[in-house]
């Protein structure tokens, strides 16, 4: 099934949907053959979010991921959506966080185990583990959250 590559005015959600469907049934198949380098903003997006600094990385990865084409957009989509739900976290939005932490879950699972070299499967297990105590904890989030280390992402290799 070929896909556009960008999404016409409009349709970004239902084309997310699609690409999202054929990277989940072809797997890397449906990867560009070469993966371009990682960009500097990246890096800057990684060093923002292992800061805490989750609203100045959704601003750094928005960015990249509005020129990007997909696959990769989604890629970017689904870091950005993780900043967004940390940071929801962060404000004690249990609500918000959950829905954003899913939506990351979901869209960047097909990266797993690693995209430019960032270790996705720890990303995703921890982001994991915050769903896990937000289901859990219906009165109180943060007695169970605040205790535990912060959400890094890590180089894969």
């Amino acid at each position: 099934m070929n896909l556009p590559t960008y999404p016409p005015k409009g349709q970004r959600r239902s084309l997310d949907q699609l690409w999202l469907t054929k990277l989940n049934q072809e797997g890397r198949g449906a990867m560009p053959p070469s993966i371009p380098k990682r960009p500097q903003a990246l890096g800057l997006a990684v060093t923002q979010f292992n800061q805490g600094l989750y609203w100045q990385c959704h601003e750094t990865l928005e960015e990249i991921w509005m020129s990007e084409e997909y696959p990769l957009r989604l890629f970017y989509h689904g870091l950005i959506k993780a900043a967004v739900g940390l940071l929801h976290l962060q404000r004690h939005n249990r609500v918000g966080a959950g829905k954003k932490l899913i939506e990351a879950e979901c869209t960047l699972a097909p990266f797993i185990p690693d995209m430019m070299g960032i270790d996705i499967a720890k990303l995703l297990a921890d982001i994991r583990q915050r769903l896990a105590l937000i289901d859990r904890d219906l009165l109180s989030i943060q007695d169970s959250i605040d205790p535990l280390p912060a959400v890094q992402i890590h180089d894969s290799g």
